[in-house]
């Protein structure tokens, strides 16, 4: 038993397969489908059935630009999985993602902590999870790779300062070719070799190396099928203003106070601990400047919070630890041993194991309750052909169901494919803004609209002779044209899904197909 609980390999191994075990457990709770995953599904099915990706629109109604996808390598990525392995493959394959995040979140910590403190990593590391919810507690997401590359990233740059290696630095223009064609994270390479170079310039230190690198990966960015238009639109997206989309507004300005409440917690320790820090050790221009630009970015947007949590790991783990240590000391209480260790991993794993089983349903039966599940069942049944208005985060769903016989206002590909007037359009009819019918007054036909049960919108459309109400269920309300003939009675919907087990089949079959 000595030799078991003294063996570092397997100390090693029950703490990665802990995290492995936690995460998973995470993945599967939190398994509701994200709203624009179908769209990314059908750019990769076309992929797969025309060889090409679509690089215009053929799903909407209104007006559209080129489709400038800055997501299409993940695309065919999830439909690979997703039509190879199903959903199970998929919650698999985002366990990898994140598990594969954290692992180089460790190896750069153990570039520089030697001693291997296993009870507190594996805390601290379950921390990070809980404090990440944009990565561990959602559907997967083309992101997932950003975060993933820039861990990588960060390891490699810490290396490289660590070892003067700097031929290490020109792994990070390959890693560029494939995350400019995956996500259009990809700016954040940029914007890590340029604190570097920064850093280092200030820091006294070899810093021509991190110049070259940063300009050679920026020319990589043009190697993409859309070519400068490309890159221009990357740039534009990522200052792009999203008043109305939750992932674009400051965790810190949500109306429900305790959102995000573990990534609060984490933002402001992490905040004391760099404030600390500055005071007690030797200055690096590099570390601050890269903790000081991804507060700013946390702190601005949900999307952006995990950078301030992954790169505090690293740069400020000694700091916690440190502090830890001290605390642990006074209280004369020693959790640095191998069989507290052990006995936590248990009962992480043994914890993880009972949630899974209690939830065993997660496991087979993808949430989609997000989704107008029932409304375009109803649609889909009753052959309803036509032009469907719906709010921009239904719509990839409704197209991956019924194009080509319905085609949508408007979905979340947003930037991608329309212009800002057709959403702002789109936001002020659901939000019953001054000119909210402005949108009923366009050259394009609504044959219908649905809108949530609880919106506002409801108690004007009733009073209105150009629209009448077809169908009800709990989520959604749909009306259609007057214009067009429809005699049947009012159809009331009682729904309990949530839960099906079989959301991802379609019969779209990609054509030549021209608006």
């Amino acid at each position: 038993m000595r030799k078991i609980i003294e063996n570092s390999s397997f100390l090693y191994f029950l703490f990665l397969f802990t995290v492995v075990i936690f995460i998973f457990m995470n993945t599967v709770l939190y398994s509701a489908v994200d709203m624009d995953y179908w769209a990314r599904l059908l750019q990769g099915n076309a992929f797969f059935q025309l060889g090409t990706i679509l690089k215009t629109d053929i799903f909407s109604y209104t007006p559209t630009h080129k489709w400038l996808d800055h997501e299409w390598g993940a695309s065919i990525i999830f439909s690979l999985i997703q039509n190879l392995f199903g959903y199970i493959g998929v919650l698999f394959f985002k366990t990898i993602l994140v598990f594969l995040i954290f692992l180089f979140l460790y190896k750069t910590i153990r570039l520089y902590k030697k001693e291997n403190n296993f009870t507190f990593n594996l805390l601290y590391f379950i921390l990070i999870v809980l404090a990440m919810p944009t990565i561990t507690q959602s559907w997967i997401r083309c992101h997932l790779f950003t975060f993933l590359f820039f861990s990588v990233s960060i390891y490699i740059l810490e290396r490289v300062r660590l070892s003067k290696n700097y031929k290490l630095l020109y792994i990070l223009p390959v890693i560029m070719l494939f995350w400019v064609n995956i996500h259009g994270g990809c700016v954040s390479l940029l914007g890590l070799l340029f604190i570097y170079f920064v850093g280092e310039f200030f820091n006294k230190k070899e810093y021509k190396h991190f110049l070259y690198v940063l300009l050679l990966s920026f020319f990589v960015m043009f190697i993409n099928p859309y070519g400068l238009d490309y890159v221009k639109f990357i740039f534009m997206a990522t200052t792009m203003v999203r008043p109305f989309v939750t992932e674009w507004i400051s965790p810190f300005s949500h109306p429900y106070k305790f959102f995000m409440i573990e990534f609060k917690v984490l933002y402001l320790v992490n905040l004391i601990l760099l404030i600390c820090s500055v005071k007690k050790f030797k200055f690096d221009y590099t570390k601050y400047i890269l903790l000081i630009v991804c507060a700013y970015l946390s702190f601005k947007y949900v999307k952006n919070t995990p950078f301030f949590i992954m790169t505090s790991a690293v740069f400020l783990y000694d700091e916690l630890f440190n502090y830890i240590d001290i605390l642990l000391k006074k209280i004369k209480t020693n959790l640095n041993s191998n069989k507290l260790f052990i006995f936590i991993s248990c009962i992480v794993i043994i914890f993880s194991l009972c949630k899974l089983l209690l939830n065993i349903n997660y496991l087979f039966y993808p949430n989609i309750s997000l989704q107008p599940v029932d409304v375009v069942n109803f649609i889909s049944k009753k052959d309803l052909k036509g032009n469907i208005l719906a709010p921009f985060d239904m719509g990839s769903y409704i197209i991956y169901k019924l194009f080509p016989n319905n085609l949508i206002y408007m979905d979340g590909r947003y930037e991608e494919v329309y212009y800002k007037q057709t959403k702002d359009l789109l936001d002020d009819f659901y939000n019953v803004k001054e000119n909210w019918d402005d949108i009923l007054k366009q050259n394009y036909k609504h044959d219908y609209i649905i809108v949530p049960t609880n919106a506002l919108i409801n108690d004007y459309l009733v009073k209105r002779n150009d629209y009448k109400r077809i169908y009800s269920d709990p989520y959604n309300i749909l009306y259609i044209n007057t214009s067009l003939k429809y005699e049947e009675k009012e159809v009331h919907y009682e729904s309990t899904f949530g839960y099906t087990s079989n959301p991802f089949k379609t019969s779209v079959k990609f054509v030549e197909y021209k608006k």
